[in-house]
């Protein structure tokens, strides 16, 4: 199975470091959880990230992931193991850190994957750092870039003046 991730490149010397998840908490996991947050497909791993940026990360670098997991590990999805779990997409996501740190702390599985928030057709996976598989992981490659000035057009309207299109 292969997954994506999107880092700042001056995280390329640690490309699958927990730290961050450790820190921070996320939808699917509570601050001191090591889990790998990577999605199913390269555009939505650049989504996933980009939701998350600041306006003046524009002009970083940052690296594409894609990452194989190992054939042997084992990837559950959530709608199998999550028989009630009131509102995940919700904006409070007590529920949804309070299942994945479950999970990450009992489950045998490499992977969880779970659906995404921003596009419900598509997956994410975490990854749990405590699962033998994990250290399996193979960065099949590794690929720099800038996100494209035209998703930050917030800001390039405020400084652009272009006549309207009649549509």
């Amino acid at each position: 199975m292969i997954v994506w991730r999107i880092i700042r490149k001056e995280f390329l010397h640690s490309p699958l470091s927990v730290e961050g998840a450790k820190a921070w908490p996320g939808r699917w996991h509570s601050a001191g959880t090591a889990i790998l947050y990577t999605a199913s497909t390269e555009s939505l791993a650049l989504l996933e990230k980009f939701v998350h940026l600041a306006l003046e990360f524009r002009v970083i670098p940052h690296v594409k992931l894609c990452i194989e997991l190992p054939e042997a590990a084992c990837v559950e999805v959530f709608e199998d193991v999550a028989k009630k779990l009131p509102d995940w997409r919700g904006a409070d996501p007590t529920a949804a850190r309070a299942f994945g740190d479950h999970w990450a702390r009992h489950s045998a599985a490499l992977g969880l994957s779970v659906p995404s928030v921003l596009s419900s057709s598509e997956r994410n996976l975490l990854l749990r750092a405590a699962s033998p598989h994990f250290e399996a992981l193979n960065i099949i490659s590794a690929e720099e870039f800038l996100y494209d000035e035209r998703m930050w057009k917030g800001e390039n309207r405020a400084t652009q003046k272009r006549p309207l299109r009649k549509v």
